[in-house]
Order: C-alpha cells, then structure tokens, then sequence
C-alpha cells in the first residue's frame, strides 16, 4: 500500500485552500439591484378623450360664468378653436372643435360622417356622449362628440338671434352642438 507522505507545506497549502473557498461565500456579495422593467404604457383612448373633455368643458364653464354678457359670449367658438390651434403648433397628437347641426359660423358645421352623426346622437340622447372611429389623412382615431349646451342665457340668445337657422328657440340647458374630441390610434 502506498502511502502519501503529508507536509507541513501541504498542510498549509490545503488549508489556505479551504480558507480561500470558504471566505468567498461567507464575504458579503455585492446586491445586484436589478431595474425593474419598464411598464408597457397604455392608455384607452376613451378616457383620454374623456380626460381632454373635461379639462376644456371645465375652461368653457368657466368662461361662461364670468363673462356671460353677449359679446365676450359670442367669441367663446373662435376661442376655443384658437385654443386648439394653439396646442397643435406645440406638437399635440389630439384635435378637438365645436361643431353643431345649426352653427352659428358655417365653419363649425359637421365635416365629416362621424361629426355628423355623433351631433345628431347628443341631440337626440341629452346627457349621453358619442363615441366612433374615424379614418383622416390616412391616420386611424377615436372620435368622441360630447354635448354641449347652452350653460347661460347668453349662449341661447346668441344662437338664437341666428334667424337663418331651422331653430331659434334655444333654451338654457338645452343641447346646441357638440364638442368634437379626436385621440389618434396610430403615432
């Protein structure tokens, strides 16, 4: 039988050896922090459309409780189309605009199928918001049309003095055009 001499050196060598491995899992180790990925953003473009409407239905109402004499009334359009103008020239995806089956401004008229018939909806649903899908300029959108009413007597007796138009007895409360809000599907 063979026999391996140990020395003193040996010794020594095995047992560094065994201190070397054993040192390395006692030795705190770095914590690798991993960056949790990023969440998939989404959105539904219903409640960004909802979102929008709100913001500008709470400008617009705001408007209309402080200036409800007739001429500052009667620019409540133009302003909000200005507005709208204004956020696009800084890079906005959205649109949005007044539109109505009786405009006051023949620009503010229905323009396309889906404006037409999400007008014709709040009309005939008071309270209730119309939702679609549109096809422009070969980009996909969600097209929401809310109703809007005459908030003050003013709004009513501007679009009433509107004698060419099929409806002159507009009443506060009541359902004049809509608020067309566009969300792009596509970027």
């Amino acid at each position: 039988m063979n026999r391996i001499k140990i020395t003193a050196d040996m010794v020594s060598f095995m047992l560094a050896g065994l201190v070397v491995v054993a040192g390395a899992g006692c030795r705190p180790q770095p914590v690798r922090q991993s960056t949790p990925p990023e969440p998939a953003v989404t959105f539904k473009p219903q409640d960004m459309a909802d979102a929008l409407h709100a913001v500008i239905a709470a400008d617009q109402k705001t408007y209309a409780l402080e200036g409800e004499d007739q001429n500052l009334m009667a620019r409540h359009a133009q302003r909000l189309r200005q507005a709208s103008q204004s956020v696009q020239q800084q890079g906005a995806e959205f649109h949005y605009v007044l539109r109505s089956l009786r405009p006051i401004n023949p620009k503010n008229a229905p323009q396309t199928a889906t404006e037409m018939a999400g007008l014709q909806y709040v009309l005939n649903h008071p309270g209730a918001n119309y939702y679609g899908g549109e096809l422009l300029g070969g980009r996909r959108y969600f097209t929401a049309v809310y109703p809007e009413v005459a908030a003050v007597q003013a709004c009513a007796d501007c679009h009433n003095r509107n004698s060419d138009k099929p409806k002159s007895d507009f009443k506060v409360g009541q359902v004049m055009g809509g608020l067309v809000v566009r969300v792009p599907l596509e970027f």
